[in-house]
């Protein structure tokens, strides 16, 4: 992972991470993040039978899981919290044939609001299985405070 810009950032950074390995459902998909800034992330998810459809690829709603969280870490490295307004992702090829699944997420505008993600899934190969456009509105909320809780997370 490329070092951080500043102390805060290394901080936002290092809660973040914690807080997405910490996350049941994040532990069930398994993905391994390998770079995190407010710009870019590249993150990874081993080809796994838990995540495939009755197709033999793995699952759309694994892959939009996996891109939607990464994208929103990526926006929550502004500082704050953010939750997703909108999500397209297109499905080029079939997860197959891999050994891991990347996520490759890179900021294209930050507006007053909204902070918009250009994504791109690949496999080992670098061949493209997915590409999308994903948007975020940022809260109030910031992260070095903590994540508001809607219950008790189990």
């Amino acid at each position: 992972m490329r070092p951080a810009k500043s102390e805060k950032e290394e901080m936002i950074r290092e809660t973040l991470i914690r807080e997405l390995y910490e996350n049941r459902f994040n532990q069930f998909i398994g993905f391994e993040i390998l770079e995190l800034s407010p710009t870019y992330s590249r993150a990874r998810v081993r080809y796994d039978e838990r995540l495939l459809n009755p197709y033999g690829s793995i699952h759309g709603g694994a892959l939009l899981s996996f891109v939607d969280t990464m994208a929103g870490a990526t926006g929550c490295m502004s500082g704050y919290y953010v939750t997703t307004v909108s999500a397209n992702l297109n499905f080029l090829l079939p997860a197959v044939g891999t050994e891991y699944i990347y996520c490759e997420c890179m900021k294209l505008k930050t507006g007053k609001h909204i902070l918009v993600f250009d994504i791109r899934v690949t496999d080992d190969t670098g061949n493209i299985l997915d590409s999308g456009e994903f948007s975020f509105f940022a809260s109030k909320a910031p992260v070095l405070e903590g994540p508001v809780r809607y219950g008790d997370g189990t």
